[in-house]
């Protein structure tokens, strides 16, 4: 296993293997100064909200007893990313239990000192998928941009994993996006074509439910799954901590969208071969939408998406998609998000990368920041030669 040598970006590259524990190391040992940094972002992130330090490592120590039992490979892949970037398992853990770890002290020291609109925004993306008849090349895709933090940008990589001898062989091979020190993918496709996409979402439910399985590692089990109906199971069979949308698609041309609230499961499809989200809740109606209260964008951002790309149903491509993704309506709180200067610092969001993904070729697009600032680069999951021999 080594870090990529070819790919011309500013994204890195990780090719890897089979062995979780040496995929840990090689991602640790490669990225640690951004490792370090990412884990700093997240601290000054709960502390701009009122959590402070020690609160926060109680908890990842929480979720570390949490991840070892609920999913040993991906707690062996934590634990060398610890080892390879010389830092401790609780720290990898906060880095992978971040989502759930702002709910959790938000819910204890955190909601006495600030209100749910001075805290709880998350990931704040607007997501897009698209049906073969929509595409120019017949390909189902799916994408999104990746708005969250301003200091993340850099502290970002491409996992390229290798691990099956064949399909039904082990778990698939995966191509993915993620954050420097975090195992599971949030942005991926997998060798059976099989790709995710992801946003935050907000309810007064967030926290109640107390420990269950991570969203990096429910992102993970998805990109696990040879077959569709399994890469649903992490987020349908078990309730959650915290409220999160997952956009799952299949290269035989299958697309659905989930509205994962603590306690509900709601389900959108697409229309007229399309189908965009952002931050709210638009099916669900058991619970109430929080984010919207804390970020009003949400309500326009799927809505103008739809808008750019449903005239050119049949003939969108990767360009027209980057053309849509660099939108500027209310800027800075636009499709392509920039950092807002009324917000402190920690708080300040941007879109980190903008991801197209063809679900067909198993090639994952992203850009290094805003679309507007930065090209799509491709990261195929195979080489011509790679693909002919895990057929």
């Amino acid at each position: 296993m080594r870090k990529e040598e070819t790919d011309v970006s500013d994204l890195p590259v990780l090719d890897l293997g089979v062995d979780p524990k040496q995929r840990g190391i090689v991602h640790g040992s490669t990225m640690a100064a951004q490792i370090r940094d990412n884990l700093e972002t997240y601290f000054a992130r709960f502390e701009a909200a009122g959590a402070r330090r020690p609160a926060v490592c109680s908890e990842g120590e929480r979720w570390a007893d949490f991840i070892a039992k609920d999913n040993p490979e991906y707690a062996e892949e934590m634990a060398g990313i610890a080892e390879g970037a010389g830092l401790s398992i609780t720290d990898i853990a906060v880095l992978n239990a971040r989502y759930e770890i702002t709910y959790c002290v938000f819910s204890s020291e955190a909601k006495a000192a600030s209100s749910p609109q001075e805290g709880m925004e998350q990931e704040g993306c607007t997501l897009f998928g698209l049906m073969p008849q929509a595409t120019l090349s017949g390909n189902c895709m799916i994408g999104q941009n990746w708005d969250w933090l301003e200091k993340l940008r850099g502290h970002t990589l491409i996992k390229r994993v290798r691990r099956s001898a064949g399909r039904g062989q082990g778990k698939p091979d995966y191509v993915g996006f993620t954050e420097a020190g975090i195992v599971g993918c949030k942005m991926g496709v997998n060798a059976a074509g099989i790709g995710l996409c992801v946003a935050g979402l907000v309810t007064s439910r967030d926290g109640a439910n107390g420990l269950r399985k991570p969203f990096h590692v429910r992102c993970a089990e998805i990109l696990d799954a040879w077959r569709f109906d399994k890469a649903l199971e992490p987020v349908v069979q078990t309730d959650r901590t915290c409220s999160t949308n997952f956009l799952i698609g299949h290269a035989e041309g299958e697309i659905i969208n989930i509205e994962a609230t603590p306690d509900y499961c709601s389900f959108l499809y697409p229309d007229d071969d399309l189908i965009t989200h952002s931050n709210h809740l638009v099916c669900e109606r058991r619970i109430a939408s929080e984010f919207e209260r804390i970020a009003p964008h949400s309500l326009y951002r799927a809505h103008r998406l739809r808008r750019l790309l449903k005239p050119h149903a049949g003939r969108i491509d990767v360009t027209l998609l980057k053309k849509a993704l660099t939108d500027h309506f209310s800027k800075p709180a636009s499709i392509c998000r920039h950092p807002d200067p009324l917000l402190v610092e920690p708080k300040r969001v941007i879109t980190v990368a903008s991801i197209a993904i063809d679900l067909n070729e198993r090639v994952l697009y992203a850009t290094d920041g805003q679309p507007c600032q930065s090209e799509f680069q491709a990261f195929p999951l195979y080489t011509q030669a790679a693909a002919t021999s895990a057929a």
